[in-house]
């Protein structure tokens, strides 16, 4: 029986399927400590991957936009914790 997906891998599988080919395919060496810029992330980006979340966080983005600052989502776990915490809104 496989075993469920954590919420890591949850969020981490739709991160990787939208970064760059080049990037996911380091996908192994990448963990919750690996900075989301040296993945190439910028602003946009951010937004689009918010929006790839909709369906784990389990709300629409625009009822938890202001629950979100860009600016404290550092590492893949930072964004794992938000997930986490728009999850429980």
């Amino acid at each position: 029986m496989p075993t469920p997906m954590t919420l890591f891998d949850e969020v981490f599988r739709v991160l990787v399927a939208m970064l760059d080919e080049d990037v996911a395919d380091r996908r192994d060496e990448l963990s919750a400590s690996t900075p989301l810029q040296s993945l190439g992330m910028d602003s946009m980006k951010y937004i689009n991957l918010l929006l790839s979340l909709e369906d784990i966080i389990g709300k629409e983005l625009d009822e938890v936009a202001e629950h979100i600052d860009l600016a404290e989502i550092t590492t893949v776990g930072d964004l794992v914790a938000l997930v986490e915490r728009l999850r429980a809104l």
